[in-house]
């Protein structure tokens, strides 16, 4: 075994849960059918005193066998046992860690305290995604805008003729005419409100659900060349009901009441 193809041995072990000293003395005991602390110290520079008890973790894994002689001697099992082992050690934590993670959700929320949850995400992927996503979970009204054809991604304009179908009132607005003409050879009826072009407007669309979702977003330049969408959004939250309830204000005009 090469030093590189070694140390790339330990360190994916590491990332499998082994401690450093358990994945020296595992790759040291490969090559040779068995071996005593002193030997494997050698061939490890694990120290000889660190070596009992990494082996003793290794034997409690499954991936080590210890023959009770003087000295002790160690080999590692194979290679297809071993990994049945630490799949076997992955899911047991895996399982226990949501086990855990099921029962923090299901703790009572102390309902003397209130959070308003705002939450940010950065990209046009995932803010597609994100307005989808709110989009199908929408009971009465839609109101959505935005600024630039480029933001029109295909799931969003499916979601909005979905929820059109389920008899959802579905309102589109922009002040850029190309926006609405794509929504309207989409079949969705768009409103265009007066807007002035201005090449620094940083702002990206908005999503208001029901009255208590809101989504917003701006681009920020990114090194003077590309724009990164960042948006943040609210469901159920007060400042999210203040919000919806300023944009459904805004857009009264437009609105048939």
């Amino acid at each position: 075994m090469t030093e590189s193809t070694e140390a790339d041995a330990i360190a994916a072990l590491q990332r499998l849960g082994l401690s450093k000293y358990e994945a020296q003395v595992f790759c040291a005991l490969q090559p040779i059918e068995k071996a005593a602390a002193s030997e494997i110290s050698k061939n490890s520079d694990v120290p000889r005193s660190q070596v009992y008890g990494a082996a003793e973790g290794l034997e409690e894994l499954g991936l080590v066998d210890v023959q009770q002689s003087n000295p002790q001697q160690f080999r590692a099992v194979g290679l297809d046992e071993a990994r049945a082992h630490l799949q076997a050690k992955i899911e047991r934590e895996q399982d226990r860690a949501f086990e855990a993670l099921d029962s923090l959700q299901q703790q009572p929320i102390d309902e003397t305290e209130t959070q308003e949850d705002i939450w940010t995400i950065r990209g046009q992927e995932t803010i597609n995604d994100r307005v989808s996503q709110l989009i199908s979970n929408a009971n009465r009204r839609i109101i959505f805008g935005a600024r630039d054809p480029e933001m029109l991604d295909e799931n969003v304009i499916d979601a909005l003729l979905e929820a059109k179908a389920n008899g959802i009132n579905v309102f589109i607005t922009s002040g850029n005419p190309s926006v609405c003409d794509l929504f309207e050879d989409r079949g969705l009826e768009a409103c265009q409100f007066p807007m002035k072009p201005d090449d620094n407007d940083r702002s990206g669309r908005v999503l208001a659900i029901d009255s208590d979702v809101i989504l917003m977003s701006v681009l920020v330049p990114i090194h003077n060349e590309n724009q990164n969408e960042v948006a943040f959004w609210s469901d159920g939250t007060g400042f999210a009901s203040i919000l919806t309830g300023l944009l459904e204000t805004w857009f009264s005009k437009f609105i048939d009441a």
